[in-house]
């Protein structure tokens, strides 16, 4: 090794030959450079025909490795390739310390894993070691083939569940099941039908599908018709905000917009103009709409307090409206059946909080005609 070198690099056949340097790059930031030679032997005997093999030309390969004295750090390494006499037939240097799919090197693809195991963000990652989002994001999914595809849990799981997310833009979707229990990630394949269902079964066997009590989910009816069909035994539970949010739409939004049209055709602008933009507003619950009040009030004061004082507001301030529990009031007040719907939306709710299915259904029930009951 070259004697100003004065760090270990730890990378198995490489010689440092020059000491590293700052180099400035494009985006003018500051990277170490540190330039090495491959050691490992040449093949001097051709592998196809025998004959000798002489050196042919020298190659250099820029590779990042882990990061040197806080600073993103580039290895530029030189290999030789060498060629047959009589056949022509080409051999090149390896590198032994490449990752086998990126320009990095083994020790920043191990660097990322450790990173990514621990909970950071890709984002977080690539910012970290100033390396591509997608070579992050092709790290992690290939880390965690690894550690899932093929292998059945270790243990049983009494409750799962399973939804689906976007996989990539254009609807299209991957089904995913944890252990509700743990949190782990149980399976996930592409797609969001009943076949994804099935495989799952499939995969887990049936002693294990027969340790499971409940699954969660929305109401994906694929999802549903599936476990009906071929686990009858395990219970199907909606996910709460699923059916608050079915209560939402089918109930309390049909009832706003119907009225809203109404209005609109009786010619009423008066009433028209109250239930217009109101939408946040029914389907919040009063304590959001007096938290959303609150900061809006500490805004405008902040706003008059600087205009008093001659200071220019910041770009993008404004005043906001601190009226979004008087406009419900107001809805509430002319409109008597979304005034009982609004309420019954509050009773699901704290139905949601009871551990006894019959205590929940008896409390729901108990709602006299005035809209009072348990929970008024």
């Amino acid at each position: 090794m070259h004697d100003t070198i004065t760090f270990g690099h730890g990378l198995a056949s490489f010689d440092v030959t020059a000491d590293p340097i700052t180099v400035l790059t494009r985006t003018n930031k500051n990277q170490t450079l540190t330039c090495g030679t491959i050691t490992e032997d040449l093949p001097r005997v051709c592998p196809k025909c025998k004959g000798p093999m002489d050196i042919h030309q020298d190659h250099y390969v820029l590779l990042r490795h882990v990061p040197l004295q806080t600073r993103p750090h580039n290895l530029r390494i030189r290999k030789t390739r060498t060629r047959c006499r009589h056949c022509a037939h080409t051999e090149m240097q390896g590198i032994p310390f490449k990752d086998p799919e990126h320009n990095i090197t083994k020790h920043l693809r191990y660097l990322i894993e450790r990173h990514l195991a621990e909970g950071e963000t890709l984002k977080a990652v690539s910012r970290e070691f100033e390396i591509h989002p997608s070579i992050v994001k092709d790290i992690d999914k290939l880390r965690l083939q690894r550690m899932f595809k093929g292998k059945r849990p270790a243990s049983y799981s009494k409750y799962i569940a399973i939804d689906e997310f976007l996989l990539h833009k254009g609807h299209h979707y991957a089904t995913v099941v944890i252990d509700l229990e743990s949190g782990d990630i149980l399976w996930c394949e592409e797609g969001k039908k009943k076949e994804q269902v099935y495989n799952f079964i499939a995969f887990m066997g049936p002693d294990w599908m027969s340790h499971v009590k409940a699954v969660c989910m929305d109401m994906n009816a694929q999802y549903d018709s599936a476990f009906r069909e071929r686990c009858p035994k395990i219970a199907v539970i909606f996910d709460k905000f699923h059916i608050i949010r079915l209560y939402n739409d089918r109930v309390l939004t049909s009832m706003r917009r119907r009225k809203q049209r109404e209005l609109k055709e009786a010619g009423d602008q008066e009433g028209y103009e109250l239930y217009k933009g109101s939408r946040f507003i029914v389907l919040s619950d009063r304590k959001t709409l007096q938290r959303k009040d609150k900061r809006a009030r500490q805004n405008n004061d902040e706003l008059n307090r600087l205009a008093i004082m001659g200071i220019r507001w910041k770009a993008g301030s404004r005043k906001m409206h601190a009226d979004s529990e008087k406009r419900l009031d107001e809805l509430l007040a002319v409109n008597d059946e979304l005034n009982k719907a609004y309420f019954l939306l509050a009773q699901l709710k704290h139905a949601f909080l009871e551990t006894d299915p019959e205590d929940a259904v008896r409390r729901v029930e108990e709602v006299d005609q005035n809209g009072q009951g348990e929970w008024g």
